[in-house]
C-alpha cells in the first residue's frame, strides 16, 4: 500500500495506491489521523481510485476517520470507488453511511467550496 498525502486548500487529500487490507489497515489509519491536524475543522478527501482490493480492515480504519472527522466537526469525502471497492461499499451498505463522488477533483472541489465561504458584504 502506498499512501500519498497532501494538502490542496483547506482540504487534506489521501491518495491510495494498493491493498487496503489487514497488512496495511493500522498504517493508513496512522497517517491520515496526523494528516487532520493540518486542517480545522478538518476536511479529508481519501482517493481510492487505485486501490486493488479493500477488506473489513480497511472499512473499519474509513469507519473510524469518518468518526473522528465529524466528530471534530469536519468532513469526509471518498472518491473514485473501483468496481470491487464500489460492489463491496453496496453490499455493506457503506455507500448510504459515506458522501462518494466520483473522482477527488470533484470531492476536492466540493470541500474546497465549503472550507472558503465567501467574503462577508454586510
Amino acid at each position: 500500500m502506498s499512501i500519498s498525502l497532501g494538502l490542496q486548500g483547506p482540504c487534506v487529500i489521501a491518495r491510495l495506491t494498493g491493498d487496503f487490507d489487514f497488512g496495511s489497515a493500522a498504517e493508513v489509519r496512522d497517517r491520515v489521523t496526523k494528516a487532520l491536524d493540518l486542517t480545522q475543522p478538518p476536511m479529508l478527501v481519501i482517493d481510492m481510485q487505485a486501490v486493488a482490493v479493500c477488506d473489513s480492515s480497511g472499512l473499519s480504519v474509513l469507519v473510524y476517520l469518518h468518526k473522528a472527522v465529524t466528530a471534530s466537526g469536519g468532513r469526509l469525502l471518498l472518491s473514485g470507488l473501483n468496481g470491487r471497492c464500489k460492489h463491496l461499499f453496496a453490499i455493506t451498505a457503506l455507500d448510504k453511511f459515506f458522501d462518494i463522488r466520483s473522482t477527488a477533483e470533484l470531492a476536492i472541489a466540493e470541500l474546497n467550496e465549503e472550507g472558503n465561504p465567501p467574503p462577508f458584504t454586510g
